[in-house]
């Protein structure tokens, strides 16, 4: 672990001034860095196609699955062209583990025939032209880019990145884009690819997203959310009512059996004795005769019913 005795501290209560951040960023990454010298990318790949496909298909995955789906994915498709005209269905299947199949083969048979189309069968090495491939944004581009082509155009921000981002206070987004920004503003430029990679390889084996190991945190002095996430968080107590809410609805309650009706109101006992409460009011004087059908929508005695369509 680093000498951290003239390291900054986060700060627990009230704003972090942007000088105060930034010192702090660069104390982050420098533990980091001495952590993990030489960072790169998980995903097993021997070209800029192999991993743009890897990186699409870690979606909602984890890099361990892709890299078991991987080489028998290669080796049935060596080529962009090969993926562009496999059989859906058969490609499908190769892929199932991963997840999200039918949407992964379709983005996959789209790159590889835009790629076709537009580059010649090669994947670019600009932001610009990777997010035009079907199943590319900013992220799979940013890994392709800086993992493959050594370049730092942006900040890998996948589900790691995002959450340790926010737990250290670098960034208070839950936005992709937006927690971006705030890491490029924070890191150095030679430093975002090697930065994201750090950071996913901290948050895979410390800081995980349900049980951070802040007793074992190089970083837990720079952390606003030490010992206050996962095992480390104080329950949520329900509040209690006041007692004297508690008297009150007992007294309330007293005369009214548990879970039974209201007792009839005064006057209507007779009426509650030879019918049911709740059920229909009794019929006013001068209807009995009339008999039960009066009171209805249907026809009374002597009365036939109208045809349907009958009227003036």
């Amino acid at each position: 672990m680093a000498d951290s005795s003239d390291a900054p501290v986060a700060r627990r209560r009230g704003r972090e001034s942007k000088k105060a951040r930034k010192q702090r960023a660069a104390e982050i990454q420098a533990r980091l860095a001495a952590r993990y010298p030489v960072p790169t990318t998980a995903l097993a790949h021997g070209s800029a196609w192999e991993l743009l496909v890897a990186t699409i298909l870690s979606a909602q995955s984890t890099d361990e699955t892709v890299n078991k789906v991987t080489p028998e994915l290669f080796a049935r498709y060596p080529t962009v062209a090969h993926f562009a005209a496999a059989d859906r269905e058969e490609l499908e299947r190769v892929i199932y583990p991963t997840g999200f199949f039918r949407s992964k083969a379709r983005s996959l048979q789209g790159a590889a025939q835009y790629l076709l189309d537009h580059h010649g069968g090669e994947v670019p090495d600009r932001m610009e032209d990777l997010v035009l491939l079907p199943g590319v944004g900013r992220k799979t581009a940013n890994v392709v880019l800086g993992s493959y082509f050594g370049r730092n155009v942006g900040v890998v921000v996948d589900t790691h990145v995002g959450r340790l981002s926010r737990r250290l206070g670098l960034t208070a987004h839950d936005d992709p884009e937006k927690a971006e920004v705030d890491l490029m503003a924070l890191v150095p430029v030679e430093e975002w690819t090697n930065f994201s990679h750090r950071l996913i390889y901290y948050g895979r084996e410390v800081c995980t997203a349900k049980d951070p190991r802040c007793d074992a945190c190089e970083l837990a002095d720079l952390c606003p959310s030490a010992f206050r996430v996962g095992r480390w968080a104080k329950p949520v107590r329900t509040p209690r009512k006041p007692a004297g809410s508690a008297r009150a609805a007992r007294t309330r309650g007293a005369g009214k059996p548990a879970g039974g009706p209201a007792p009839a109101p005064p006057g209507r006992e007779a009426a509650a004795a030879a019918e049911p409460w709740g059920g229909p009011a009794p019929a006013p004087p001068g209807w009995e005769a009339a008999g039960a059908a009066q009171p209805g929508s249907g026809p009374g005695p002597g009365e036939a019913m109208e045809p349907p369509g009958a009227g003036p």
